[in-house]
Order: structure tokens, then sequence, then C-alpha cells
């Protein structure tokens, strides 16, 4: 390391490049400051700059995979430091980490409520559905974040709905999260380098969704030398490479995953024809010391062709269904030398679903699709000694074919073709915050955002002030508290409580106002040093308005007239959660408990009185647990609770002559809206890791365990039966998995 210091006075700066043992440069490495509570990241090239006042300093410099530096040095003059950070050999093992380094702590420091930061390493380690390693998975383990049912890759975030998340991948947003019908998520494991999950105390550069933002960066060093890593499980298998084109100027990245369920139930002698690809790809090109370019990529399908032919007469249905995510986005970043930075993001993104069916000489079609097209441009200066601030712009525009229908035959006298007319919608939205240290025991954040939404005869503008206060008890007890107004211009139509791929995504109309959301919260955090663990407890409590619903049998699937069946109404949430985080030594995980509440009111709904929504299960916790024998054996182990989701049963039917196939349609009496629910699941999980020894060129793992591991039944929905005895109907919860062995290798050079 390399100090120099020219110059005196009452504030100075501090500036310099981080390296790793290569000499590689490492972007976003974090830096905090103490006592003066400052934190900053490294630039693309792994500069930083900050101002601070004399005396007496301590500087904790971290990154994932190396062994964080502390420095203690008294600043008098300017001040240059050259930090050359030691790989972490633990991460070797990607169970243990660093016994100096905290990431939850970043979170502790700043003014954030409802913030937590997942790495790759947390990702890795924890046993889910066939031995894949999962990012939704692993968030629906964390406080506030609620899982739908058993398997499902949706999240309820705070008693808010799935499609009040937004999802970014490179600043991208990603409209449908899941493979396997909700079982995996479309997220690579081995591309991602950071997972920033903020249920709370939004920033003022985040908008358009009312419950959560789910940030994922993908990883964006330059690789010193060729890296090949790789996964073979049993649902799917993964490969990446990373490629230096130039050194510390040029490199490309590479991932691909598909699944092979079509190929294992050919080998019982069964059919299945379906299977999902995710590919990946990333160039990086940093032209000069100050500037990079990031050029990201993602593509993933699932596609399932499945012919039935109950009769054996060559004469059965051909069904067809295929979906995907499609994303873009080329962001370039600026440091300037007076320590303002810049970004700008042009950014696409794509989904549709299509689905076909043919049988006998009949055909029907159904799809929808949505397409952004958008900009967003940040201007930040983090070096402004207690003060920082950002500022930026932000446009998308909505292109949407929502429901689209194609019939031919005779089936087309029963079923119309027809399609919801296409929409344009923009969203323009600027923004400005501002954090700063109030005295040495409080500090502050102010943000405000303007959004607007702009659709055909209608535009909506609404103010979003967000504000968060910390209070520093002592150095390891804070209280902080926070105000979000949030606003929502694009939803997610479905007549399901789970997500699938057959919703629709629609913009606001002349009708359909925008959602709103009111989320305050308080929270006491506390950093614990021996042993070091991260505790919290926070409360909230959310008000929505203009909130999407219809009426109780509602089906909205080839409805093209789905607008008429839209209501709108409000709703509250509120509730307590708690989490203790370990982060380092041979045992690391997390134990998290959500108590909550989720209510929504429409007036033409359970006969217009207060209801708990779907989205209402009031006690969700889990135990999440890693321990390093040593750098060759770990174990793993996960349980959770979480009470049954709710439903609205049928209490009876009746008959109506109808001008369909059998004549008559069956019309369901419906009791009070969401008064029963399923059972409550609960799972224990548990894995077993074996690696090679540390040090060598080629690295390899074993990674087994058991899903599910005393076999509980756990509901994925609710079915009706009728009793052959007595005509009676009643529920029943089919479970779907049981007890499931899993096993994968994998490998790294």
């Amino acid at each position: 390391m390399l100090i120099t210091q020219v110059g005196l006075c009452q504030q100075a700066s501090i500036r310099g490049i981080i390296y790793d043992g290569d000499g590689n440069q490492l972007p976003q490495a974090h830096l905090a400051l103490f006592p003066d509570s400052l934190i900053v990241v490294s630039d693309v090239h792994g500069k930083f700059t900050m101002r601070a006042s004399t005396g007496k300093k301590d500087l904790r410099v971290s990154y994932t995979g190396y062994f964080t530096q502390r420095i203690s040095f008294r600043l008098q003059n300017d001040t240059t430091l050259n930090i050359v950070l030691k790989t972490d050999v633990s991460e070797l093992d990607e169970v243990v980490v660093s016994t100096a380094r905290y990431r939850q702590e970043d979170v502790f420091e700043s003014t954030r409520t409802g913030t937590i930061t997942l790495t790759e390493d947390e990702l890795k380690g924890i046993p889910v559905l066939g031995g894949e390693a999962d990012l939704i998975k692993t968030l629906q383990l964390l406080p506030g974040t609620l899982r739908g049912v058993e398997g499902s890759s949706d999240i309820f975030v705070r008693g808010g709905a799935a499609d009040q998340n937004l999802v970014l991948l490179d600043d991208a947003p990603v409209y449908n999260t899941s493979h396997l019908f909700g079982f995996l998520s479309v997220f690579n494991p081995d591309v991602v380098e950071k997972v920033e999950a903020i249920n709370g105390g939004f920033p003022a550069q985040y908008g358009g969704r009312l419950s959560s933002i789910l940030d994922i960066q993908t990883k964006s060093a330059h690789p010193a030398r060729t890296k090949v890593s790789g996964d073979i499980g049993l649902i799917a298998s993964r490969l990446s490479i990373t490629q230096p084109l130039l050194k510390n100027k040029v490199s490309l990245s590479v991932a691909g995953r598909r699944t092979y369920v079509d190929q294992l139930f050919k080998v019982i002698g069964q059919e299945l024809p379906y299977y999902f690809y995710d590919i990946n790809a990333k160039l990086i090109i940093s032209p000069s010391t100050h500037d990079q370019v990031q050029v990201s990529f993602y593509g993933g399908s699932d596609i399932l062709d499945l012919f039935r032919d109950r009769n054996n007469d060559g004469d059965g249905m051909l069904t067809r269904f295929e979906s995907g995510n499609n994303c873009q986005t080329i962001r370039w970043q600026h440091r300037f030398a007076s320590a303002w930075s810049t970004h700008l993001s042009l950014i696409r993104s794509f989904y549709r679903y299509n689905i076909s069916n043919a049988f006998e000489e009949n055909e029907v079609h159904a799809l929808s699709d949505i397409e952004d097209l958008g900009v967003r441009w940040q201007v930040a200066n983090d070096s402004l000694g207690k003060f920082s601030v950002k500022t930026g712009i932000e446009w998308t525009r909505h292109f949407v074919s929502p429901s689209v229908v194609n019939t031919n035959g005779t089936i087309a006298e029963l079923l119309e073709s027809s399609s919801t007319n296409g929409r344009i919608a923009n969203e323009v939205s600027a923004y400005a915050q501002a954090e700063w240290d109030v005295t040495s025991r409080w500090r502050a954040n102010a943000g405000f955002r303007l959004s607007s939404g702009l659709v055909e005869n209608a535009s909506y503008i609404n103010p979003e002030p967000r504000f968060s206060l910390r209070y520093a008890m002592d150095k390891n007890n804070t209280i902080k508290i926070s105000y979000s107004r949030m606003v929502q211009y694009m939803q997610r139509v479905s007549s399901s409580a789970i997500s699938s791929p057959t919703d629709i995504w629609y913009p606001v109309t002349k009708d359909i106002r925008p959602q709103l959301a009111h989320q305050y919260s308080a929270a006491w955090q506390r950093m614990i040093r021996r042993p070091k663990m991260f505790l919290s407890v926070e409360a909230y409590y959310k008000d929505m308005d203009n909130l999407i619903g219809y009426e109780e049998g509602t089906n909205l699937f080839l409805n093209t007239d789905f607008e008429s069946k839209l209501i709108q109404g409000n709703g509250n949430a509120y509730g307590l959660e708690i989490l203790l985080k370990k982060e380092s030594g041979k045992f690391t995980g997390w134990i998290s408990y959500t108590l909550s509440w989720s209510r929504r009111h429409f007036d033409e709904v359970n006969n217009g009185e207060w209801f708990y929504s779907r989205y209402d299960r009031r006690h969700n916790g889990a135990v999440v647990m890693q321990y390093a024998l040593n750098r060759r054996w770990s174990f793993s182990l996960v349980w959770e609770l979480i009470s049954g989701s709710r439903f609205t049963p049928v209490v009876g039917q009746y008959v109506v002559s109808a001008p369909s196939l059998t004549g008559v349609d069956l019309i369901p009496i419906y009791t009070s809206a969401n008064a029963v629910k399923l059972s409550d699941t609960h799972r224990l999980d548990l894995g077993v890791k074996f690696k090679s020894k540390p040090g060598r060129k080629f690295q390899w793992q074993w990674f087994a365990g058991v899903y599910n591991t005393y076999n509980r039944a756990n509901p994925v929905g609710i079915g009706i039966e009728q009793d052959e005895s007595d005509g009676s109907l009643h529920y029943v919860q089919p479970g779907l998995f049981g007890l499931l062995p899993f096993i994968s290798y994998g490998f790294k050079f």
C-alpha cells in the first residue's frame, strides 16, 4: 500500500485505486470510513474519491472473495491510497466467509430500512429443489418476503401482489422470473455478482412498483485469465466462460443453462416434451481509465410440445406452449476528475407467451407480449465529505399486446378470434436525493421523485417523496425510520393466486388509475461483535390505493375484454420482521421471522366489507444454517414454516343455459372472500458438500442432499372432489413434492 500526502487543510480528500493480487483493478469495492460513517464504492476501474474532516481515521475496504483490509491513519492532508486486497482462500469453499468481511454492516451504517444484500456465496450454499442454486428461493427465506404455494418462484413482499416487485437484471426489468412453471427462477447463479432486495425505505432512483425492488447485478470485473465453471445436476446443467480479450480493457463472458427433464423421462420410457434454457452474455469495454461500457444480454425460454391421444387413433390434441424473456442493456459509466460520476443505460426488455392447441381441424392460438424501450441517466457524488447527492432521469416506452386469440375450424363458431387493442404507454421520471450527517449521531436521507404515466386519453403525474433517518445510539445500536410514497403504472392481470405464464401485463388507462402506496417503517438494528452477527427488528405499515382486482369467478384466460372485468379498491398491510444473520466463521446463516397482516377492500367484493387478501399469511419463519467442517467438507440445513395461503371456497353451484359445448354453464356460489386458508406448510432440507483440495488449478465439488427430508405433503393448491355416495362436494389439498434426494457435480478452472 502506497500513501502520499500533500497540502494542509481542515478537510482533506482521500483517493486511490483498489487492486487484487494479480494487479487487476476491482470495480465496486466497498469502502467505509469511520468515525465519519462515510461509505463509497469504487468505480469501474477500482478508483475512489472521498472528502472528510481531518483527524484519526479507520478505513475498511472489502470485496467479495477477498479479505477485508482495515487501515488506520491520521488524515491531515490530501491522501492517496493504492490498496491491494488479498484473495480469501476460504472463497474456495463457498460456505466459509472471511472473518473480517461484513456485508450486512453496510446496511447497518446507512439510513436504509428493509434492505438485505446477498452474494453468490450465499446463493450457492443452500439446498433447494433438485440441488439447483436459486436466487428467488433464497429470497423467500428472508423476512418480509413470502412465497406462493410449495415450489413456486413467486414472491409476495409486505402484503403486496407478485406484480408489485420491480426485478432488474443489469438495469433491465424482467417480467417473468420463473422457469419450470414456477419451480425455478430465470437467474443463473453463476453470473450473479450482487443482489440487493429493498422492501422499504426506497431510494429515490427506484420507482414503478409498490412493494419491493430486486436489483441484480451480474459480474463486471475484467478477469486476469480465462475462467471456466459449470455444474451438472439432476434437473439442469450450466456452463460459463469468461475470457479476457485485451488485458484490463476488453473481456467477454458467456453462460448457458438447459434442463433435460425431457431426456430423463425418455430414459424411463415416458414422454414429457418440456425444456427450458437460459443464455447470459456480457461484453465489458474499458476505453480509458475513467470509462467503462457494459453490454449485457439475457435470453431464455420455456417450451412444451405435448400430444395427447386418448383414443389411440392419431386424432389427439397437439399443444404447444412457449414463453420467454429477452433483455439487453448498454451501460456507460464515467467518473470525472472532480469525483462526480455518471452512468447512462439504454435498455430493452421483451416478454411473450404463446399457446397453440390443434385438434381434428380446429386450432386455437392465444398470445400476449410486452416490450420496453428505456433510457436511464444518473449523476452522483459520494465524495462530498459527510454529504452525498444523486440525481437522474428515466424514460420507458411500453408496447403492450395484452391478449390475442385466433381460432380456425368449427371451434370458431363457439370462440371467435378477437384481440385487445395494443397499448403504448410512456413512463417519465426525474429524481434527486441527498444523504448527510446532521450531527455525529443523526444521519438523514431525503429524496424526491416525480413520475408520470402517459397513455392514450390520459396523463397521470405523481410526486413520490422519500425520507429516512438514522440515529446511532452507540457504535453497535441504531434506530431508523423511513417513509416512501410509491406509484405503479403497469400491472399484471391474473385470475390466479399465483403467477402463471398466461398472465397479462397491462398499463394504466383513462379508466384504470395508477396504484399508490404509502409505507412507513421503523427499525432497531444491532451489530453483535462477539460472535459477529447482525440483528434487525423492523415494523412497517403500508396503505395502498387503486389496487387491481376482479369479482370472484372471473375467468380472464382467452378473454380479450378483460378490462371491463377489472375493479379497483384499496388495502393495507402491516407487520413485524426479525432477522438474525451471521456472515463469518465456520457457522453462517440466518434466522428470520415475519408476523404480518394484509387486507383488501373492493366495493364489488365481499359485500363491500374488508377481507384478508390472498397474500395474508400470518407467520413466516426460516432457519438457514451452513457449517464448514474444514475447507473440503461443509453441511447445510434449511427449515421453514409458513401459514397457509387463503382462498374463497365454493359452497354450491347452479345451472344456466349457455351457448357452449354442453349447452349449459355451471355458476359457482361463493362464501366470504378468502375466508378459508390452506394448511400450514413446513419443510426441512439438508445438504452436504465435498470439495477438491484448495489451491489446485482444477477445482471440483459434489453437492448432495435431500429436499423435504421428513416427506411432508405440503399443499400446492386446492381441488374439489364429489362424494360418490351423496354427491356432496369437499375440498382436497393435493401435495406435489415428497422426499426428493438430489446430487450435483460442479467444477471450475
